[in-house]
């Protein structure tokens, strides 16, 4: 499978408000709870992630909510591991390495030359 778009991530201190105005928005109903949901319309998936859940994992050291690193662009790809290890021979500026999360998707993230951050995943079969 080649690398295909997977979702955007808002990082927020507030779930529940960020989803609900998402749903008001775009229509349809999220799922989830207080602290990670999503919302799909049409191609398009919304992912709403408590920042503070994301502190305790060593592996989300880098976020914030509100300005700069509060918006994260999701890829699925076939192997976390794989890719990787590809974009560490690109000299690419990694935040973490591969992680497998409580909600069982397994991915890292990193830094494009801008700043942005990209998140390659795997969700849970």
């Amino acid at each position: 499978m080649p690398i295909q778009f997977g979702d955007i991530s808002f990082v927020t201190a507030n779930v529940p408000r960020l989803r609900a105005f998402y749903e008001a928005v775009f229509g349809g109903r999220a799922e989830g709870d207080d602290y990670h949901g999503g919302l799909a319309v049409g191609g398009t998936h919304f992912t709403f992630v408590d920042v503070a859940a994301l502190r305790e994992s060593s592996a989300f050291h880098y976020v914030s909510s509100g300005g700069a690193n509060n918006v994260i662009f999701s890829f699925g790809v076939d192997n976390v591991d794989a890719e990787y290890q590809r974009l560490l021979s690109l000299g690419t500026e990694m935040l973490n390495q591969p992680t497998t999360h409580p909600w069982g998707a397994r991915s890292f993230q990193f830094k494009d030359p801008d700043g942005n951050v990209l998140n390659f995943r795997r969700r849970p079969q």
